[in-house]
């Protein structure tokens, strides 16, 4: 076979534009024994390619029992009508909790008779002062401790705050980039 043509069919096989017939030359070519030393390197892609398609072709085709046995199940109408009943049971059960749940939320909660009477727990009033003092003093202290780890992150943003001045720099030089376009005409000139 003439090299040309080999090489021809193998620059439009790499670049993807070969038809089959084409890819059936090729193989035949590289699965001879009379092969160009250049073409050694693609011999082995294409004895690849042909020892892959003899264990395709050895795998047998079981599509047809598959689509045989497809055809055998019949569909059981029975299992449909016990979904749909199930369906419509789940949803009658929501609406009972929901319209019980309403009926129960009315009644109870938003009943306008309902009288709430508060007790004092304290007899004394400074009694009572002092310990609600007492109770919000140590409540301050927990969420000052919770506070007091927040300080490396403070130390942080002030670090970045005074980073923000640069910004300022940036867009000075955002402004002198049209600079550089003189720097390209002057490559001109100097020549």
């Amino acid at each position: 076979m003439d090299l040309k043509k080999i090489k021809a069919l193998l620059e439009k096989y790499y670049s993807g534009d070969t038809t089959l017939d084409e890819e059936k030359i090729l193989r035949e070519y590289f699965s001879s024994d009379i092969i160009d030393k250049e073409l050694i390197a693609d011999k082995d892609i294409f004895l690849y390619q042909i020892h892959e398609n003899d264990k395709a072709d050895s795998v047998p085709d079981i599509s047809n029992k598959i689509w045989s046995t497809l055809n055998g199940i019949e569909i059981d109408n029975t299992k449909k009508f016990y979904d749909l009943r199930y369906l419509f049971l789940r949803i009658a059960a929501g609406v009972v909790i929901l319209t019980g749940s309403f009926f129960l939320l009315k009644n109870q909660v938003f009943k306008k008779d309902q009288n709430f009477q508060f007790t004092d727990t304290y007899e004394n009033p400074e009694l009572a002062y002092q310990q609600a003092k007492e109770t919000l003093l140590y409540v301050s202290a927990m969420l000052n401790n919770g506070v007091d780890h927040m300080e490396p992150i403070q130390k942080i943003s002030e670090g970045t705050q005074k980073l923000n001045a640069l910004s300022s720099f940036n867009k000075g030089l955002k402004e002198l980039s049209p600079i550089s376009k003189y720097s390209l005409a002057d490559k001109y000139i100097k020549q």
